[in-house]
C-alpha cells in the first residue's frame, strides 16, 4: 500500500493555525452530547494539550491523540466540526462556538481498537457553506513511525 503525502493545511481569512499534531492528552472535564460521532459524545479538556510532535503522520497506536489548535479573529457561532475518517462517506459531527482570538482545540484519541483506520483523516471546520480550515493527518501502521507515541509520561 502506497502512502499519500497529507494535503498542506489550509485556512479562510481571519483562522490561524497555532499547533498541529500529536499531543500530550491532558485531564478530561467531562463529556458533551455529540450524536453524529461514533461514541455519541466528545471529550471535553481541562486545558490546551501540550504539542510533541508537530507533524501530520500518525501512527496506528492506542493512546495515540492528534489534531489541531486555531484560532479565529471573530466570534464564529456554532461552526460545523467534521471529521473525515478514511472509507467512511460521511463524517463525525458536532457543533461549537469559536471565539475570536480564543484558541480551540480540535482532536482525536485513538481509545479503541476499531478507530485505529489507516490511511488520510481530514478534520474540517464550517461556518455554513465557508470552509474555515482543512487539515489532513496520514495514518499509518505504527512500525512505519517508531518511536512516536503521545505519553507524555515516558518524556523526560
Amino acid at each position: 500500500m502506497a502512502l499519500a503525502d497529507p494535503a498542506a493545511p489550509q485556512s479562510a481569512q481571519g483562522i490561524r493555525f497555532v499547533e498541529i499534531g500529536i499531543y500530550c492528552r491532558p485531564e478530561s472535564e467531562g463529556t458533551e452530547p455529540a450524536p453524529e460521532t461514533s461514541l455519541g459524545y466528545i471529550n471535553l479538556l481541562a486545558t490546551l494539550p501540550e504539542f510533541i510532535h508537530r507533524q501530520q503522520r500518525i501512527p496506528a497506536a492506542l493512546g495515540i491523540s492528534f489534531g489541531v489548535v486555531v484560532q479565529a479573529d471573530h466570534d464564529i457561532l456554532q461552526a460545523r466540526i467534521e471529521t473525515w475518517k478514511p472509507g467512511r462517506d460521511r463524517p463525525e459531527i458536532w457543533y461549537t462556538d469559536l471565539y475570536a482570538n480564543t484558541p480551540r482545540m480540535r482532536g482525536f484519541a485513538f481509545d479503541f481498537p476499531e478507530e485505529l483506520i489507516l490511511g488520510t483523516w481530514r478534520m474540517e471546520a464550517w461556518d455554513g457553506d465557508t470552509r474555515l480550515y482543512s487539515v489532513e493527518f496520514e495514518v499509518q501502521p505504527a512500525s512505519t513511525l517508531p518511536g512516536i507515541s503521545s505519553d507524555c509520561n515516558l518524556m523526560s
